[in-house]
């Protein structure tokens, strides 16, 4: 074993310790400490999604905006500390019946879980995109295999004991997250800002009009919508079931070394759409009955088949979704954060709409099943042409293939004000890598001839040959002495006239017609 499998073998194991653990805290909280608490204050869970969807958002604003706020230890210390006062709060609420302690405690106590999430993404991004493809599936496995012993052996009753194996559940994912999370966010910290990269270097961001932020949305609507459906309590028979198309996904990785991530998502699309389509046989379910008792004891079929087949989809779609990050992340860790973030964000708002939706239409099947059938029919019918339709021609990997790293030799931290005119100084200097094998004559030249060819404007002209000296954003409006949106206009102009995607293949384009 060389040196970097010796390194990378505990980092795939930490990483995929850290997820195996958050992904149990979830389950805790969501089947232990959630369902007491609704039985004083209802609305919890929902306020404790749609904080964690905020935080999550911030996070990602904070990483792409102003990257120097990402200080780990603080952020950690916070997160867990008012997840921790979160749960104690909740306890205590319930134990008291008061709703004043509840609502005060679930708006943080999903920051904790939030932020947890965003660090073990960062961390399979710094684990590299083949080794998260083994550590996700692997994690998801472990997940179910200690839910399933939970389950087997009786969950705890006490709302006590559940407090205390969720707060030891996400500490523990902490520090096994902790060294490898770090690793990236010390990077950030002290790096350009992405809103400033994303300007020269569109391509080695994943675009918020990405269809991949829509099927999140729409995949964790079915996630939440097993959570809030009367079937989400599944039998130990029915998480074994559920946790098949993982297992399969996991052997797949280990046997081949890799899976497709486009098969992922075929896959979870058709366990979702087979759980749509068991809805209206639980609505109907004292209708239809059946002597089939696989999924859990006294519970009909077709009850624990709805929520198992969700489950299974959507667990299956968010071994992709980690994938994703990790892949991405990987391509340009300067961007990891606030991918990851972002992503996770959307997985939240996913999750806070799906639970009311099902709870709607539980309490509408009470008095009129055929309309929440209907209701179901459509949400089944809109889930389908999206993807039939929406999704037809995009692919996840072609996605992650398009990611290229931002071009940074000659950025520097934030540059801005006295740091832009820094490096317009060094203008004066040859520049690394191109100045060195022509003299500035040659150069632009170089530039003249290239902008010709390709009927640059004569202001695109001057962007242009600052983007072929390296120049960030900032150092062009300074020099130029234009807005930002027009710096960010003439950019997006330029790369389209010259059929480029990164300021990297811009400075490669003058480098070789300064050599012919």
């Amino acid at each position: 074993m060389d040196t970097t499998e010796r390194v990378a073998a505990p980092a795939t194991l930490r990483v995929c310790a850290a997820l195996t653990l958050e992904l149990l805290s979830s389950f805790i909280v969501n089947t232990m400490l959630f369902p007491n608490v609704a039985l004083v204050m209802p609305v919890a869970r929902e306020i404790s999604t749609y904080s964690g969807a905020a935080f999550s958002i911030a996070v990602a604003v904070a990483a792409y905006v102003r990257p120097s706020l990402m200080r780990e230890g603080v952020w950690s210390v916070a997160c867990l500390a008012s997840t921790v006062g979160a749960a104690i709060l909740l306890y205590l609420g319930v134990l008291t019946n008061n709703t004043t302690l509840l609502l005060l405690g679930a708006p943080f106590g999903g920051l904790g879980s939030a932020w947890l999430a965003v660090l073990i993404g960062v961390g399979l991004a710094n684990l590299g995109a083949a080794r998260a493809m083994l550590a996700v599936p692997a994690g998801f496995v472990l997940e179910y295999a200690f839910r399933c012993g939970l389950m087997a052996l009786g969950l705890p009753s006490s709302m006590g004991l559940a407090t205390i194996a969720f707060v030891a559940a996400l500490v523990a994912s902490y520090l096994f997250i902790r060294h490898d999370a770090r690793a990236i966010l010390e990077s950030v910290h002290d790096s350009t800002a992405p809103n400033v990269l994303n300007i020269t270097s569109p391509s080695s961001y994943v675009s918020f009009s990405s269809l991949a932020f829509v099927s999140i949305l729409l995949f964790n609507i079915a996630c939440g919508f097993a959570l809030g459906g009367a079937s989400s309590a599944s039998s130990v028979a029915g998480a074994l079931i559920s946790f098949i198309p993982v297992t399969i996904a996991l052997v797949v990785v280990v046997v081949r070394g890799s899976i497709s991530t486009d098969a992922l998502y075929r896959g979870s699309m058709l366990l979702v759409f087979a759980g749509l389509l068991t809805t209206p046989l639980l609505l109907f379910g004292g209708l239809l009955t059946t002597p089939l008792l696989l999924f859990g004891g006294a519970d009909p079929f077709n009850m624990q088949a709805h929520g198992t087949l969700l489950s299974a989809g959507s667990d299956l779609f968010n071994v992709l979704m980690y994938c994703f990050i990790a892949a991405v992340g990987a391509r340009n860790k300067l961007g990891a954060v606030s991918v990851s973030a972002s992503f996770l964000a959307t997985q939240w708002l996913g999750i806070g709409i799906g639970a009311p939706v099902a709870q709607f239409v539980n309490e509408i099947s009470t008095s009129n099943a055929t309309v929440a059938a209907w209701i179901t029919m459509a949400i089944t019918f809109a889930f389908v042409a999206y993807n039939y339709v929406g999704m037809r021609n995009y692919s996840f990997a072609e996605t992650i293939e398009g990611i290229t790293p931002a071009h940074t030799e000659s950025l520097v931290k934030n540059a801005s004000g006295e740091e832009a005119a820094a490096q317009l100084a060094e203008e004066a200097e040859p520049a690394e890598g191109l100045q060195q094998k022509s003299d500035d004559t040659a150069f632009e030249t170089a530039c003249a001839a290239v902008a010709e060819k390709h009927r640059l404007t004569a202001r695109e002209t001057e962007v242009f040959e600052l983007l072929a000296r390296g120049r960030t954003s900032p150092v062009i409006q300074e020099k130029l002495v234009l807005s930002h949106n027009t710096v960010k206009t003439h950019v997006r102009h330029i790369y389209a006239k010259l059929d480029v995607h990164s300021q990297q293949e811009l400075i490669n384009m003058v480098e070789e017609a300064t050599e012919n």
